[in-house]
């Protein structure tokens, strides 16, 4: 038998999740067809993800609401908002499983409460999974896609209630790493959503977002 590289158990899981574009969708399912071992791969996927992916009903977030959350981010410069294609994509139950496949499961590093966030641009050239532990007020994110462009960042930013966006902080460039939550911001991590925008190398200046989103999406409980 021969054992699978990380890439080809992590294609096996995009598969399960529906996550591939159309071509390389028909690419991996001409694979299936002659690799018996990626296969089996791919049904384990299968089995791992469905009961999850059946027991979550998608809600899609209304588009007033992130037509809402652009107008605070960027209350001096209206423009068509950039993130009405977010609405269709919003659905807990890709969060969760997008979530599994980047963190492997299980999910849970602590006993208590686990919220998860999948933020993809719209061009997919972007990507960041988020998972927070409640219990012990880390969140652990997962980065990958293309860099910023050169001389900027990518910011990752809290949007809880009416305040104002707080900055979590510039992005890693790529892998993973844990960031430790302020005990003042844990309470707003609950049913927050996050946010990913274009600043300028070293994050926005003075705490204030200046540059276009990237990419938003809901924390969830799971």
């Amino acid at each position: 038998m021969t054992d699978l590289s990380t890439d080809d158990i992590a294609l096996a899981g995009e598969y399960a999740l529906g996550t591939l574009d159309h071509a390389t969708r028909g690419t991996v399912a001409a694979r299936i067809r002659r690799d018996a071992v990626f296969a089996a791969e791919v049904a384990l996927w299968e089995a791992r993800l469905d009961p999850l992916n059946d027991a979550l009903a998608p809600v899609a977030p209304p588009a007033a609401l992130w037509r809402g959350l652009e107008g605070r981010l960027f209350a001096e410069s209206p423009r068509p908002s950039p993130w009405r294609w977010i609405a269709a994509a919003g659905a807990l139950s890709t969060a969760m499983l997008a979530a599994v496949l980047w963190f492997g499961a299980p999910l849970a590093t602590g006993p208590g409460p686990m919220w998860v966030s999948d933020m993809v641009s719209e061009d997919g050239s972007v990507r960041l999974a988020a998972l927070y532990d409640e219990d012990r007020g880390e969140m652990r994110v997962s980065v990958g896609g293309e860099a910023a462009p050169e001389g900027r960042d990518f910011e990752l930013w809290l949007i809880a209630g009416e305040a104002a966006p707080i900055s979590l902080g510039v992005m890693p460039e790529a892998g993973q790493a844990a960031m430790p939550i302020p005990e003042d911001l844990r309470p707003l991590m609950l049913n927050a959503t996050l946010a990913i925008t274009d600043e300028p190398a070293g994050g926005a200046p003075g705490g204030i977002a200046t540059g276009p989103v990237v990419a938003l999406a809901a924390l969830r409980r799971i």
